[in-house]
């Protein structure tokens, strides 16, 4: 088997590394291949000759693909090519033709210190001459074959002292080090580098693929994108570390309840915005691959930076706002929540607002002119405006949805059969009639949703470490009703304490949890577990000690109506 996997999945392995070799070994070859400044390079075969400057209206740029076109053309037909300096005594130019057809002209910005327009001529023709020799001789079929030949020599070498050594370690199972991997790799990228330096077209490929980046500019780019990928990673340690620094009240706490759940979101956050800021510096490089991510960085930005406010704003709520208003008021945990819901729209409308602005759209003004059409509109249509609003705030707002059992305001009891754009058609249960109200008035009066009328019992089983005395038996109930009393949602009536088993030791409480919606039901799950701490804090002063059973039973349960 392992013979089988050699065979198929390690070629695929080699194959891979040698790309990979190619890649490194052509990567820093590439910053001497490429334009740097105003001047372009005359280029055969990858190779960058000698570089042209801008003359009036012709670009460097427009003179070198013109020359480099003619060359490949000579070059690829198999045509005998020769150059020619001619010196044109009417207009003083001195140009260079490749056979007898114009090639390029040498004019005072190409010249070289101490050198005049023939000689700058004379030294350009040598070169351009010695690299179409090269050129065509690296295209005869006896320079390909002896070239291939010796690359496949040294594949075929590599391939079998990996095939020996893979042998050897399977015998004598010996562990294949570290040091045998760098050898193997090191051979490989020798063979990609002498593969791109003997083959004209590797070499052509390497100066087209790498020969823009040898700007100064794209290695600040890829240094500070690299950099981004590093620095988010450690955000949220670094996050951690300033906020011990900074010496904040319960900031050790206040990381692990808020930010350590969203810590991943916080390092896609940070690699957002830092991948902007690296994507400005392509502004002036590529300006049309900038402004085609620009929008996609932008609201990757915004996206990541509005999940992790909503996350990090609910869990603050949720944990430390519950604590804080149940001081107050037992009953604020549903306006928090309610507060929860327009936190978020707002930051909602902050996020839109700010990513409309980054792709430059006037989304204000958008909504200026939809708003006094909105209002010629609503002159003219206000009935109905005010049937469709009344259906938007019935879904929105959901008292109730299809399904649901609902008692009218003049103490008809019927089904919700649908909920229609104008009027939503409930079946009375004692007549099986169809009744059709207006959206509007349902919004406007007093609905009873029997539906939502549900409870969840809570079963806490705790034990104690001995059994419990006439006093710390009444203790306890004392606790326990002193901290629950002051939950929100808590059905004081349906209170019990009482012994689970026989040997005194084990108590068995049993709690209501009143709630209309599952997210209500959820919050007061969560106060219960923070009263839960909050009764073994105070039992543990008077030297009363518990275990508590996990988990907690939840039993749905019907409410009285």
């Amino acid at each position: 088997m392992w013979m089988l996997q050699f065979l198929f999945k390690r070629p695929m392995k080699l194959i891979f590394l040698f790309v990979m070799a190619l890649f490194l070994a052509t990567f820093p070859m590439s910053f001497a291949l490429s334009v740097d400044g105003p001047h372009s390079p005359v280029v055969v075969d990858g190779i960058p000759l000698f570089y042209l400057q801008p003359v009036d209206k012709s670009s460097a740029l427009d003179r070198t693909e013109f020359a480099n076109n003619l060359l490949a053309d000579a070059i690829s037909n198999q045509k005998v090519i020769n150059f020619d300096v001619r010196n044109d005594p009417n207009s003083s130019a001195t140009s260079i033709s490749l056979n007898k057809n114009y090639l390029l002209t040498v004019t005072a910005n190409d010249v070289l210190p101490n050198f005049s327009l023939s000689q700058q001529a004379k030294r350009w023709e040598n070169i351009l001459e010695k690299a179409v020799v090269k050129a065509k001789k690296e295209r005869t079929s006896q320079y390909i074959v002896e070239r291939s030949l010796w690359i496949l020599i040294g594949i075929g070498i590599i391939i079998i002292l990996r095939f020996l050594l893979v042998i050897v370690a399977k015998i004598t199972k010996w562990e294949i080090g570290n040091f045998t991997k760098v050898f193997f790799s090191f051979a490989w990228l020798v063979i990609a580098l002498v593969s791109a330096e003997w083959f004209p077209v590797l070499r052509s490929i390497r100066y087209q693929i790498f020969s823009p980046f040898s700007q100064p500019q794209w290695l600040i780019f890829l240094g500070a994108l690299g950099c981004s990928f590093v620095f988010s990673h450690y955000a949220p340690a670094l996050l951690r570390f300033a906020l011990k620094k900074l010496d904040i009240y319960s900031a050790e706490s206040i990381y692990l309840a808020i930010i350590q759940p969203s810590e991943i979101l916080v390092q896609f956050s940070v690699l957002s915005i830092c991948i902007s800021w690296s994507l400005s510096l392509l502004e002036t490089l590529v300006p049309v691959v900038y402004e085609l991510l620009k929008p996609i960085a932008s609201l990757f930005v915004v996206g990541c930076l509005y999940w992790l406010s909503t996350k990090v704003t609910s869990r603050y709520l949720r944990t430390y706002g519950f604590k804080f208003g149940g001081k107050f008021n037992p009953s604020s945990d549903d306006a928090i929540l309610v507060f929860e819901t327009v936190l978020n729209i707002f930051i909602f409308i902050i996020a839109l607002v700010t990513f409309a602005r980054s792709v430059n759209f006037d989304l204000i003004g958008l909504v200026a002119s939809l708003g006094l059409v909105g209002l010629a509109v609503a002159f003219a249509a206000q009935k109905i405006l005010e049937q469709l609003i009344a259906t938007l705030v019935l879904y929105l707002d959901r008292p109730f949805v299809t399904g649901d059992y609902i008692r009218l305001p003049a103490g008809e009891l019927g089904k919700v059969e649908s909920i229609g754009l104008r009027s939503t058609k409930i079946r009375s249960l004692g007549t099986g009639t169809i009744i059709v109200m207006p959206n509007s008035i349902l919004v406007s009066v007093e609905i009873e949703n029997v539906t939502l009328a549900k409870k969840i019992m809570v079963l806490l089983y705790m034990d104690f470490a001995s059994v419990l005395g006439e006093r710390e038996y009444a203790l306890v109930q004392q606790v326990i009703m002193e901290k629950t009393a002051f939950l929100s949602g808590i059905d004081a009536n349906s209170t019990n304490i009482a012994l689970a088993d026989e040997s005194g030791t084990r108590l068995r409480v049993s709690l209501a949890i009143l709630g209309s919606q599952d997210n209500a039901i959820e919050v007061r799950k969560r106060l219960l577990e923070l009263a839960s701490v909050q009764i073994a804090k105070s039992l543990s002063v008077h030297g009363i000690v518990f275990t508590m059973e996990n988990p907690t039973v939840y039993v749905q349960s019907p409410a009285t109506i």
